[in-house]
């Protein structure tokens, strides 16, 4: 396996988030992830730009994940 992946619990440790909030992000397609051998992981580069961005902040997420406003500063 690649180092550049995290696995999910120790990315929400990182993240002083839950691993299901993490799935559940995953899933909706706001934070990169992937499976192998029946296990998540989160790209290293995605969990940085994540935590760059703000984190778990929900109001932020809510606006990036569903905006489309130009003028706007979650794009």
């Amino acid at each position: 396996m690649s180092s550049d992946l995290v696995p999910l619990a120790e990315a929400a440790r990182e993240l002083e988030t839950t691993h299901l909030r993490l799935l559940m992000l995953v899933k909706q397609g706001t934070l990169a992830g992937e499976m192998a051998d029946g296990e998540w992981f989160i790209p290293r580069r995605a969990l940085e730009r994540f935590k760059a961005a703000g984190g778990d902040r929900r109001t932020d997420l809510a606006c990036k994940s569903s905006c489309g406003k130009s003028s706007c500063s979650c794009s």
